[in-house]
């Protein structure tokens, strides 16, 4: 397809709207022509209709004139008085003829025509117009137009008084082509006079051809109206606008007037006009498109300079300039280039940077690595060498955010960047891989380097970050592999030094080598996720129970429910191994009902068979921000037909520290429902003895990790269980150890007073079935 240059696109332009103009010009005019032609045709017509009447109405006051001179002629009244019809006859032709009257008639009070000058041998017959006879004999005169004769004429009618009317005298003309002619004549128009004799033949008095008369007849021989009307009609090849213009008649026979005006006739001074526009215009739109080829020629020279101009920036040459020699826009224009040769110059550079450089701390980032690392591995490919990832991540990055806020966040990760890129060696790449994880490549001759290169983490964490005179101690995990140990390229090796580092901040160790099989783990854990919540809908978890015992009578008193995963190919699984991931996945809530059912379930039918005893069950922090959880436990109790007070519901420091203000809401919302609420897991987590005071709990739960070391006489745990079984009586609390995995242990819990004991050493946690068997053989509680 042929491409178009902007000069020749421009033209074609400025062209189009000159044509486009021109056209609506002509347009214009002519439309302003027809509008004026039919108006000054519509106002031709209306000036014929009254000029045809002006002209009957003065030969219609001739008539009556003359009739009335006559009548009051005294020779013509003694002449009708004495009855002398030579002397009536004689005067009756000589008036007649002054005013070019077709006849005169003298008429007897009675109504019978006594004299007619037109020899129609009327004389003895009655006046064969009785409308005009009524209205002269009303008025004492009258003049009108009336059918005679199978013709219009115009009449009038006088008495002859003496001095009362003795006889009546009537005069008229017909109303012929010598009458239409005469006001054809004054207007230009072509006037037809039809109308109906007795029979209703229509007779036509017309100015027109005969052949066009014909025609006429044809178009308006069924035509009536009772006041002036306007159409167009075809008459040959002829286009007349006509004017149907009804006359008064005395009679009450119809009489209508034509007045056409040949429309093609009319158009000649019209088309004139458009001729003499339409050459003023070609002449106008041939300048016109001289400019317009003059002045594309203009505007588009400095833009082809532009544009070699832009072609060399697309090339790469921001250097030579555009020069174009002129102070108007496109000067401007080619200034403003050249300005911005110099500004994408720059950017490119500082996007070059940018796109591989970390905004906030302005080491490498991922892709910067990843292609630096690359490239090593190709080259220890050829030499032999190792080259080896070392991964970290900051721990409890977060804490220190939410805690002293980003923006304090954003300064520790840029002297954290500052301090290993002065710790570490000038030929190691560090870079800023996302968030709060940070990378280093190195190349040794074996993969002994990498403990120098920990080493070197190490030195960098030794003194605290001081940032706004805020000292802070920060620790961080990293995980180490290496090429060609580990992986073969890249992305992989990146890969599992990621998985080594979680591994080390899982295990708290600080630093962790990859090992072989580690990535399956991760991605057993994401099947895991996904799989669990189809583990629910299919029926595959199973509620374990654990009792706890009344440390005082080694009776049990509680139970705690516990789930388990029975997978169809890991087999049985622990909570340890999927509870973390349904918390991850937001599916906790959905096991913590399944357990809060089946445990409410149970409750009720081993209270329908006797053995009394309360359920406790866990909660997690997502659940405490699930405002219709009271009411999902109320109406589990109510439909089972347990008592709120035989359900606990144990509840970690950490999960009520993720929203103190809500958790709390929620926790009064059962306690106001009787439900009994217990901390579990306590000491291990970060709340302070004020917030606890604040909590509605009832039972106190010493986390294990206390109660394992408990018999060890060298262990602090001996003090630490001792205080928090004092501080929890002293707050009215129901203290809890879980853990006792000895007798020993079971009998110092005694001595220190603790309310009850939970652990192995009891039982470990057992099917439903078990469990009553294992509380039958324990004795039922009183």
């Amino acid at each position: 397809m042929r491409v178009r240059s902007f000069r020749a696109k421009l033209l074609i332009l400025l062209l189009g709207v000159l044509l486009l103009l021109e056209a609506a010009t002509l347009a214009a005019v002519h439309l302003a022509g027809e509008r004026m032609l039919r108006k000054s045709v519509a106002e031709e017509l209306g000036v014929g209709s009254r000029v045809l009447d002006d002209a009957l109405a003065t030969r219609g006051t001739q008539l009556s004139e003359m009739l009335h001179v006559l009548a009051y002629d005294f020779g013509f009244r003694d002449a009708v008085a004495s009855a002398d019809i030579d002397t009536i006859e004689s005067a009756l032709s000589n008036a007649g003829s002054r005013v070019e009257a077709d006849f005169v008639f003298l008429i007897s009070l009675d109504g019978i025509v006594q004299v007619d000058t037109s020899g129609s041998a009327l004389e003895g017959q009655p006046f064969p117009i009785p409308e005009l006879w009524a209205e002269a004999e009303t008025e004492r005169k009258a003049s009108g137009i009336a059918s005679f004769r199978n013709r219009p004429y115009q009449l009038a009618m006088r008495p002859v008084l003496g001095p009362q009317p003795i006889a009546w005298i009537c005069a008229g003309f017909e109303i012929g082509e010598a009458t239409l002619k005469e006001v054809s004549g004054l207007t230009s128009l072509d006037v037809s006079l039809w109308s109906s004799n007795a029979a209703g033949t229509p007779n036509v008095i017309s100015t027109h051809s005969p052949e066009k008369r014909d025609q006429l007849l044809a178009a308006t021989r069924n035509t009536q109206a009772t006041s002036d009307t306007q159409t167009t009609l075809q008459l040959g090849n002829s286009t007349f606008a006509t004017m149907l213009h009804p006359l008064a008649t005395s009679d009450g026979s119809r009489v209508n007037a034509l007045l056409q005006r040949d429309l093609e006739a009319a158009r000649e001074s019209v088309r004139e006009m458009e001729m003499y526009t339409f050459i003023f215009s070609i002449v106008v739109l041939l300048l016109a498109v001289a400019a317009a080829i003059a002045f594309s020629r203009t505007v588009t020279r400095p833009l082809q300079t532009l544009a070699e101009g832009a072609g060399r920036v697309e090339r790469g040459d921001y250097v030579s300039a555009i020069a174009v020699e002129q102070e108007d826009e496109i000067g401007r224009l080619a200034t403003a280039f050249n300005a911005m040769q110099l500004a994408i110059a720059a950017r490119e550079e500082q996007i070059t940077h940018q796109a591989s450089h970390d905004a906030l701390t302005g080491l490498p980032n991922r892709t910067l690595f990843l292609d630096r690392l690359t490239s090593a591995i190709a080259a220890g490919k050829r030499s032999g060498a190792t080259v080896g990832i070392v991964m970290m991540d900051v721990d409890r990055f977060k804490e220190i955010n939410d805690t002293l806020g980003h923006n304090f966040g954003d300064q520790l990760l840029i002297e954290i960047g500052r301090r290993l890129s002065q710790t570490l060696p000038a030929h190691e790449t560090v870079a800023r891989l996302g968030g709060d994880e940070f990378a280093v490549r190195f190349t040794a001759p074996d993969a002994s380097r990498a403990d120098e290169i920990v080493r070197h983490f190490g030195a960098a964490f030794e003194a605290p970050f001081v940032l706004g005179d805020v000292p802070i101690e920060v620790n961080a995990s990293l995980g180490i592999a290496t090429f060609p140990r580990h992986a073969e390229d890249a992305d992989t090796l990146l890969k599992r030094a990621e998985v080594a580092m979680y591994d080390a901040k899982k295990n708290q160790s600080g630093f962790a080598w990859y090992e072989a099989g580690r990535d399956e783990y991760s991605l057993r854990r994401l099947t895991l996720m996904m799989e669990l919540r189809q583990a629910i809908g299919r029926d595959e978890l199973e509620i374990f129970f654990q009792p706890k015992i009344d440390v005082a009578s080694r009776r049990p008193v509680h139970a705690e429910a516990l789930v388990r995963w029975n997978h169809p190919r890991h087999g049985r699984m622990a909570p340890d191994e999927f509870i973390p991931l349904a918390e991850q996945s937001g599916n906790i809530p959905l096991i913590t009902r399944y357990v809060l059912r089946g445990a409410i379930r149970k409750c009720a039918e081993w209270e329908r068979a006797g053995i009394s005893v309360k359920v406790a069950v866990n909660l997690s922090a997502l659940d405490l921000f699930d405002a219709e959880l009271p009411t999902y436990i109320t109406g589990l109790l109510s439909e089972a037909g347990v008592s709120s007070t035989r359900l606990v519901l144990e509840i970690t420091e950490s999960a009520v520290m993720k929203d103190a203000s809500h958790a709390l809401k929620v926790l009064r919302d059962l306690k106001h429902r009787g439900v009994s609420l217990a901390i579990d897991d306590f000491g291990t987590g970060y709340s302070s003895l004020a917030h606890l005071k604040r909590l509605p709990v009832d039972e106190l739960k010493i986390d294990k990790s206390f109660v394992l070391n408990l018999a060890d006489s060298t262990s602090d745990d001996f003090v630490i269980v001792r205080s928090t079984i004092e501080l929890g009586h002293n707050m009215g609390l129901t203290v809890v150890a879980e853990g006792v995995e000895s007798a020993e242990a079971l009998r110092l819990l005694h001595g220190l007073g603790c309310d009850m004991a939970q652990g192995y050493y009891v039982s470990k946690p057992l099917p439903a079935d078990l469990f009553v068997e294992w509380m039958e053989a324990a004795g039922r509680p009183a």
